[in-house]
């Protein structure tokens, strides 16, 4: 059984500068020739995304947190720490109380986003902002709780799957996501798909039908243990022990 850590310790690796770096539309002149690299600023962002309002969570529908997002050119995250705010808005402890319900609802507004930069250097970024925000959300929302081990690991395992390096144009066929449906108790469901562009469709097509059989988890997985079983699980295959996720009680 692992200890709880402060999500700012176990989530959040801020920059220095950080907030004026979020403002920035342009890092370097060099950038912008090898990379064409101009960042969308803040406002175009909320303006575009209140657009699709609809996507996300509101008063009549809070729970509304699993419409998948792709960013095919993230960039250092702009668009993706925006919607990631916007879908955790109504995530609250009022609402889904402690411990493993209230994580796996956070879990679930991280994992329904998708992100490809050709720039390593802004994945990574990218990354860091994503756990920036929940730290963030989390540190504000829990005063005397602590997030669980267990959580703190999904995190970062939902990360380096769903925001990953690549060049949307030229390499579709070789960036893979995973589509995570949640499931009940702290579950997911996993499929592999690749972020391919079938030949009748203009636009790249997210969690498209394959020509061969996915790869998928043939039971459900909790969130405690998605960095421990980065491959498919198997019905015979043993996941291991459940870690704490803040209830005191072992699976």
């Amino acid at each position: 059984m692992g200890n709880p850590s402060r999500p700012s310790a176990a989530l959040s690796h801020r920059h220095d500068g950080i907030t004026a770096l979020l403002r920035t539309q342009i890092k370097t002149r060099d950038r912008v020739r090898d990379l064409a690299e101009v960042y969308t600023h803040e406002r175009e962002v909320n303006a575009m995304l209140d657009l699709v309002g609809d996507m996300f969570p509101t008063q009549e529908n809070p729970g509304n947190h699993d419409r998948k997002f792709l960013e095919p050119a993230c960039g250092s995250g702009n668009f993706l720490e925006e919607i990631l705010r916007r879908k955790l808005s109504t995530v609250s402890v009022r609402r889904y109380g402690h411990s493993e319900r209230y994580e796996h609802r956070v879990l679930r507004c991280l994992a329904s986003i998708y992100a490809v930069d050709i720039d390593k250097e802004n994945v990574v970024e990218s990354r860091e902002r994503l756990k920036w925000v929940i730290a963030t959300h989390v540190d504000n929302d829990l005063t005397t709780w602590a997030v669980s081990d267990g959580f703190a690991s999904a995190v970062n395992a939902i990360l380096v799957t769903n925001v990953v390096q690549g060049d949307t144009l030229t390499q579709a066929q070789s960036i893979h996501f995973i589509d995570y449906k949640p499931g009940r108790s702290g579950t997911f469901t996993r499929t592999w798909s690749p972020l391919e562009a079938p030949p009748t469709v203009e636009q790249l097509d997210l969690f498209a039908e394959p020509a061969a059989q996915p790869m998928k988890d043939e039971v459900a997985i909790h969130y405690s243990l998605l960095a421990s079983n980065p491959e498919p699980v198997t019905a015979k295959k043993k996941t291991g022990t459940r870690r704490d996720t803040g209830t005191g009680q072992q699976a």
